[in-house]
């Protein structure tokens, strides 16, 4: 190895000194699409179409396109709300699985053109692309796979129909930084008015090699999400998948890479990846705003809070993966004051948080530099190029690096990256700082890829130490920060939901189960999210339908009730099909609702469902279709007076 005396003797007789290469990658690489993709970081999803109108999370596709009527709808207004959030981009849900397209397509008559939104002439897709453009922030669609409305959905026609709404969608509305399309896919659907189940093979049916040629030749720099099986049995990986839950954090470790051989089968696999993969495919969270995806006037008063969004950040970004926060339009077209005062003060937040860097006016001192060349310095940790880089010689797999700041500074969160475009290649990493004159270890993880932050608490010092502990490959760290997180502003939604509403759907007393087909149906209404009524015996499961009737007391006047499932992140028992039966006098017995639960496997909250206003005294619930299992377990039930 050449010493940087010899460097110095060297440039001093004027020979010309080669730089030394720049190390192997190690393992799978991104393409410059994912580094770019990388750097967003952080964007939104807007969920708003006919679901918007009906109160609910999937719709059943029966639903009339006269009810998708904005009074007010204003893209400048929502992509104003996103940027005031910090976020880099939209995600439109251009279709969901109800299959109303939000743009004029020729692939079916359930479009835009037949609401009566801007008298049949608008063109959500076309207004959202260019207020996102105007406001300087990338534009991304979803286009649900599933389409519960069209009649040929489960058949040849529809993925004809698809690949063209796939089509449309990436060759007239401007560049498209991200393709989104769900994993919710087959099932009971209105389908043209046919009814009835299909069943589909995701992997094959919709013709994904076909949709990724159309994007390619389209858009060649939008990333495509999502991983299917090819015909020969290999997963294709897109360019990024989902992290595994729908409450925005990913694993720790949350490797970047995944094994094409080997199917995603645990929550683990799409949290944390596979470290042995063979292909790039980042993770990526999401989660909404609100409990729910798209807006209920009942969760206007469950807004997360800037210090919750800060939390969910922390547990995604901080740990390498892009997030997605869903801001659901309102029926006027708009983000809810609510979700915009969160927003702004979220955005203010992360502003004043990574405003300053500490340790940008720091010295720095490496226990290895590649080849000595100062190309390689860890100086490159503290300049502005995210992916210059301090690299280390081939054989040194645990070196350090020691910044000595300007003066002793106090800092509460800690940034490092590597430059990805060499790969993961860190297993192992620590920080220190002196503190009262002896090294003490903030902060440590097993991984750190497009980005890690730590939040550690309050420390003043000057001098911080980085520590590589594992690494199968020389290390490649691009970037290093020390930063202040200010306390959070005192936050309260400014606009409520209706005080009367919220406490009618959780005022039980005087409440009594009357009966149970099966089980003790009290703790269906004890209040208490974590017991349930549960018609699975030890020795025996009592198969669906089950039900169990309430007395409420006294006669009320009723117009929605509320289903919680399960809290335990279990869905044995976990009903999705309901009817809501009602009387006055428990005798006689009339149907106030009947339908479905959505998206309760991905995001298991309460669900509100409204009927027309009707006198009762009596309710019973029938559980005729659950998730996993043939048995029903209900959390707690509610009404709406």
């Amino acid at each position: 190895m050449q010493t940087a005396a010899a460097l110095l003797v060297s440039l001093s007789l004027g020979v010309a000194i080669a730089s030394p290469p720049p190390p192997a990658p190690f393992g799978p690489v991104p393409t410059q699409r994912q580094v770019t993709w990388h750097e967003l970081g952080l964007y939104a999803f807007v969920h708003f179409g006919v679901d918007t109108f009906t109160d609910k999370e999937w719709g059943f596709g029966d639903e009339q396109p006269a009810l998708f009527n904005p009074t007010s709808f204003d893209a400048n207004q929502i992509a104003a709300a996103a940027k005031a959030g910090g976020m880099r981009g939209v995600i439109l849900v251009a279709k969901h699985h109800d299959g109303l397209c939000l743009w004029p397509t020729k692939s079916t008559p359930h479009n835009i053109t037949a609401t009566p939104f801007r008298n049949g002439k608008g063109d959500v897709v076309r207004e959202m692309a260019d207020a996102c453009k105007e406001a300087g922030l990338k534009f991304g669609v979803y286009v649900s796979p599933w389409d519960r409305n069209h009649p040929e959905y489960g058949r040849p026609g529809y993925v004809t129909a698809y690949h063209q709404q796939i089509s449309e969608l990436t060759a007239n509305y401007g560049p498209i930084f991200e393709m989104w399309f769900d994993g919710a896919s087959g099932g009971t659907g209105y389908y043209g008015g046919q009814g009835g189940s299909r069943s589909i093979n995701y992997n094959t049916y919709y013709g994904w090699k076909e949709i990724r040629a159309i994007i390619r030749k389209n858009q060649p720099d939008c990333a495509v999400w999502g991983a299917q099986y090819d015909e020969d049995g290999r997963t294709h990986f897109a360019d990024c998948h989902w992290g595994g839950s729908e409450g925005g954090e990913v694993g720790n470790p949350c490797w970047h890479t995944l094994a094409s051989l080997k199917s995603l089968n645990t929550p683990g696999d799409h949290a944390s990846g596979q470290r042995q993969g063979d292909v790039w495919c980042p993770a990526e969270g999401d989660v909404s705003i609100r409990p729910g995806w798209f807006w209920h006037e009942s969760q206007n008063g469950s807004v997360k809070s800037p210090e919750q969004l800060m939390n969910i950040y922390l547990s995604c970004v901080g740990r390498g993966a892009n997030l997605i926060v869903n801001l659901p339009p309102d029926r006027r077209g708009l983000i809810h004051e609510n979700d915009v005062s969160s927003l702004t003060a979220f955005g203010r937040h992360l502003r004043a948080t990574f405003s300053r860097n500490l340790a940008a006016d720091a010295t720095a001192a490496a226990s290895n530099i590649r080849g000595n060349d100062p190309g390689y310095a860890p100086t490159k940790l503290l300049d502005q190029d995210l992916w210059s880089a301090w690299l280390t010689d081939d054989a040194v797999l645990t070196p350090e690096v020691t910044f000595t700041l300007a003066g002793a500074k106090t800092f509460n969160l800690i940034r490092l990256r590597e430059d990805i475009r060499l790969g993961q290649r860190i297993e192992g990493v620590a920080v220190d700082a002196i503190v009262d004159g002896v090294w003490k270890e903030l902060a440590s993880a097993p991984c750190v890829g497009a980005i890690r932050l730590w939040r550690v608490p309050p420390t003043t010092s000057a001098q911080v130490r980085v520590r590589i502990t594992q690494s199968p490959a020389c290390p490649a760290l691009s970037d290093f920060g020390l930063f202040l997180e200010p306390e959070f502003e005192t936050w309260l939604p400014p606009v409520g939901t209706d005080p009367k509403v919220m406490a009618a759907a959780r005022t039980k007393s005087g409440w009594r189960v009357v009966s149970a087909s099966f089980g003790d149906a009290k703790p269906a209404i004890d209040g208490k999210p974590d017991t349930f009524w549960n018609t699975h015996a030890i020795e025996m499961e009592h198969h669906l339908p089950q039900e169990f009737t309430v007395d409420m007391g006294g006669e009320k006047t009723l117009r929605g009730f509320t289903y919680l499932p399960r809290q335990d992140r279990t869905t044995h028992g976990m009903v999705d099909q309901y009817t809501f039966q009602v009387s006055r006098d428990g005798t006689t017995w009339t149907t106030a609702a009947e339908g479905e639960f959505g998206n309760l496997r991905a995001n298991p909250v309460e669900q509100t469902i409204p009927f027309e206003p009707v006198r009762a005294r009596y309710f019973k619930f029938i559980a005729r279709h659950c998730l996993d299992k043939n048995h029903a377990i209900v959390a707690e039930i509610g009404v709406i007076e």
